[in-house]
């Protein structure tokens, strides 16, 4: 299968190439800024089946339907985001331009060329907000509540997709993955936060841990697992269709602590840093996960601690290579 991948460069983006890759894909890439994560550079460049990376503006639906004529992908990965939910408080007009617009305008742009191919839109599944506690597991037909312009923009983007399917024609299936974590993402996000904590606790650059509140539950699957049902959902999910990816259970954050504790062998010492508790923080959210498992057979396999224990040692080598 020829899978183009918008947003390649980015944390999902690699894991995608990789899994895509394993399947025998051929992959083609597009980024804003073409530039691989030093970490990553080297193993992507020698990846068989990886094409050259183009850079596209994707405010530029012509430029981008002659990308895709020109590529004639199978299937279409779109990833491309901002992913922050927090930095979208801060810049939500960017955000709205990013995340909706340029969603429109890859659809636009499949619209303007000749080729036909599957399109996974990628949202979040925090779309749904702080549902109520009789909402938990989420399904996908809970009503979306957004919490700031980062969900809000990706509940537009969603609709686009659902409406380019009813009034186009086009393949278009949306996935809405809940937390995902796993080697090579960024410390900005709560268990690689942990993680290089605890690595640094570990080493002896730090003497505790400095952490937000620990009593939220959150659904976290490893990201190997989620590109995973990004594939399947091409293959097999059902175009104008939305769907959830998630473990179906919870985690609190205390007992990914304690995951720690016992993969690094350190006592951890931690306290709460003010500066992390948030105004907006979601205490429960866990995904139903039953309409991907019936229609595609996706479920997450990776353990927690496993996802827990890469990072770990993710970040204790990177401190030992200082």
């Amino acid at each position: 299968m020829r899978a183009l991948i918008t947003g390649i460069t980015g944390f999902v983006g690699g894991h995608l190439v990789r899994h895509l890759v394993e399947c025998g894909d051929v992959v083609i890439g597009l980024s804003r800024s073409g530039i691989w994560p030093a970490e990553t550079k080297a193993e992507m460049e020698r990846l068989a089946r990886l094409e050259k990376i183009d850079l596209a503006d994707a405010d530029d639906s012509e430029a981008l339907a002659e990308l895709i004529d020109r590529k004639t992908p199978e299937a279409i990965y779109h990833l491309a985001a901002q992913s922050n939910p927090h930095a979208s408080m801060d810049d939500p007009r960017g955000s709205w331009a990013v995340n909706l617009g340029g969603t429109i305008n890859l659809l636009e742009a499949v619209r303007e060329s000749s080729v036909r191919p599957r399109i996974l839109v990628v949202s979040s599944g925090v779309v749904y907000g702080n549902p109520p506690v009789d909402r938990i597991p989420v399904k996908e037909d809970c009503p979306e509540r957004p919490l700031n312009p980062y969900s809000a923009s990706k509940i537009g983007a969603d609709m686009a997709a659902v409406q380019a399917f009813l009034g186009y024609g086009l393949a278009a299936i949306v996935a809405r993955p809940f937390n995902h974590a796993g080697p090579g993402q960024s410390p900005r996000y709560v268990l690689p936060a942990l993680a290089k904590q605890a690595a640094e606790v570990a080493s002896g650059k730090q003497a505790e841990l400095n952490t937000g509140n620990l009593d939220i539950v959150r659904d976290f699957t490893d990201v190997r697992d989620i590109v995973r049902g990004y594939r399947m959902l091409i293959e097999k999910g059902t175009p104008g269709e939305i769907y959830n990816l998630g473990r179906g259970t919870g985690t609190r954050l205390a007992d990914a602590l304690e995951a720690l504790r016992a993969i690094s062998g350190h006592a951890l010492p931690q306290k709460v840093d003010p500066a992390k508790l948030r105004g907006v923080d979601l205490p429960l959210l866990v995904a139903d996960v039953s309409k991907v498992l019936a229609d595609t057979g996706w479920k997450a396999e990776i353990p927690i601690e496993t996802t827990m224990r890469d990072l770990y040692h993710e970040f204790r080598a990177a401190i030992a290579g200082e």
